[in-house]
């Protein structure tokens, strides 16, 4: 009776087991690109580590994109939220862990003195899906596999280390930006893609 109940078990179990996305096809990147540039609601929650010049700090972010709009939030180390950007169409804003606000190019400013660069964050909400941002590209690189590999862009190399299934999706799970002056290392923790 013990062995008919656990074979039961071990095939209701290996039915509810998720199946892995299937490697994307690898000479259709142009169709990939649109797709994955047309994702317009998802979240993102993950690490990051920046490293400039004279300076580097790493902490969690999460990244909540709703079509035009992002809101990202780095928290410190030990917790609690020490930035807060949100970008909706023109209109940049950004709140440090004190609660004070800055607006337009002031925040863009504030953002280049910490990083020592500029940080593109309206093309950020592309790279972190593995795409360029539509607009000139320097350079684009896609692997074997049918997955970008390296991106050039508004001054900035983008690297794609590895990736993962998220439903029938393959997304970035490591990936490093550098500029002259600052490299940003991001590992995702949870993707969330929305309807």
């Amino acid at each position: 009776m013990r062995g008919p109940l656990a074979a039961m078990v071990v095939l209701l179990l290996a039915g509810c087991a998720s199946v892995p996305a299937p490697p994307p096809d690898a000479t259709d990147w142009p169709a990939r690109r649109l797709e994955l540039q047309a994702l317009a609601n998802w979240q993102l929650h993950g690490r990051i580590a920046v490293a400039t010049a004279t300076d580097g700090f790493s902490g969690g972010f999460d990244w909540q994109q709703a079509g035009a709009r992002a809101e990202i939030q780095v928290r410190a180390p030990l917790g609690g939220t020490a930035l807060r950007l949100v970008l909706d169409g023109d209109r940049f804003e950004m709140m440090d862990g004190h609660g004070t606000v800055v607006t337009g190019a002031v925040a863009g400013q504030q953002i280049e003195e910490v990083l020592g660069a500029p940080l593109p964050v309206a093309e950020l909400r592309y790279w972190l899906v593995g795409v360029p941002a539509p607009g000139a590209i320097e350079r684009e690189v896609a692997g074997p596999d049918g997955r970008l590999v390296q991106l050039a862009q508004s001054g900035w190399e983008v690297r794609y280390d590895r990736y993962q299934a998220v439903g029938a999706r393959w997304l970035p799970a490591r990936l490093e930006l550098v500029t002259t002056g600052a490299r940003l290392r991001v590992v995702a923790g949870h993707w969330r893609i929305d309807p």
